[in-house]
């Protein structure tokens, strides 16, 4: 589901844009079930990914945000709006996902000054308990869950990303995407903000970013 080079375009709620999105390249869309600006009810996101899966090339992953949300809930949204994989996006608690019935991404939001060990562990105890396919680092903001645009601290994620296969989130654009590759080397990345236009998804801007962060991740080899 998650490999080297992974991109994931988030906060998705009109087809059109889920379609760009899969037209270019993308291997995620993410679809938010959480209050805020870019919620989506499940009828809706499930028009997206049917439509974004039509227009995709290879295999495309719809993963569904949540927060804090009861096990019975996300399963309920995850049937009905077709989701591939659920990501944790709140202050949830490993030990209460028994029953969860798709495979996991859980996004960490370190405020400054976290140290890397105490990062750490916080993964060993997911690993140990309820293991994700993936962790995705994400800007910390107070106050929000996510989406929020704040950049975050690469140095960090690049010490996670040496140790554990990690995506990065948190204020990435098409104008930084590839400096952010090249200074963390994380598994993949993730963007919302930064694809949008006065709010709204663009699918110029959704373009551009998989097309930077694709040659990234992929670099032509030097001629000698």
């Amino acid at each position: 589901m998650i490999r080297p080079g992974t991109i994931k375009i988030c906060g998705l709620k009109e087809p059109e844009h889920a379609v760009a999105a899969a037209v270019g390249g993308a291997d995620i869309i993410g679809f938010i079930f959480a209050p805020t600006r870019r919620y989506v009810d499940p009828q809706t996101a499930r028009r997206a990914i049917d439509a974004a899966k039509a227009a995709a090339i290879g295999n495309l992953v719809a993963v569904g945000v949540f927060v804090n949300s009861p096990v019975a809930d996300m399963n309920a949204v995850a049937e009905e709006a077709g989701l591939d994989a659920i990501q944790l996006s709140g202050d949830e608690d490993p030990d209460d996902l028994q029953g969860v019935g798709r495979p996991l991404i859980k996004a960490l939001r370190p405020p400054a000054g976290t140290s890397p060990d105490a990062l750490l562990g916080v993964i060993e105890r997911w690993n140990a308990t309820h293991p994700p396919v993936t962790f995705l680092v994400d800007g910390f903001r107070p106050g929000h869950f996510g989406g929020s645009g704040t950049r975050t601290d690469w140095q960090l994620a690049a010490f996670l990303a040496a140790v554990h296969p990690i995506m990065l989130a948190g204020g990435l654009t098409p104008e930084n995407v590839a400096d952010a590759i090249g200074a963390v080397s994380p598994l993949g990345v993730d963007v919302s903000t930064g694809v949008e236009v006065e709010g709204r998804k663009d699918s110029a801007a959704i373009h551009a970013f998989i097309k930077q962060a694709r040659s990234a991740f992929s670099p032509q080899p030097e001629w000698r």
